[in-house]
């Protein structure tokens, strides 16, 4: 299988068309450093971008008040599963349909 060569540019613009990046190989002189838009439009399409050539512009990042208001711990939460679906519900969190799958079968039951 012959690998299609794309600049970081072309493959956003291929994967927001619609199409995936497999066979696709990115120029190596555009993934020296890649907008952290484009590396998530480009991890959408199949290809993760190494943390280290990830950059952001500060000016381009929207204030968002509600990010102020959160408060961030560095603590360990232990909650039980019981505790767990409680708080998903006092958030209002939905309810995902159940589906266990048995392992040593490998058939799913709903």
């Amino acid at each position: 299988m012959t690998m299609k060569i794309l600049t970081v540019k072309e493959a956003v613009e291929w994967v927001n068309s619609g199409n995936n990046l497999k066979g696709v190989v990115l120029e190596e002189d555009t993934i020296q450093q890649v907008n952290v838009r484009d590396a998530l439009v480009l991890a959408r399409g199949g290809i993760v971008i190494p943390e280290k050539n990830i950059y952001y512009n500060d000016n381009e990042i929207e204030y968002d008040e509600d990010i102020d208001d959160l408060i961030i711990t560095s603590g360990i939460v232990n909650l039980s599963w019981e505790e767990k679906a409680k708080k998903s519900k006092e958030l209002g969190v939905k309810e995902e349909k159940e589906v266990i799958v048995d392992l040593a079968t490998q058939k799913t039951r709903n």
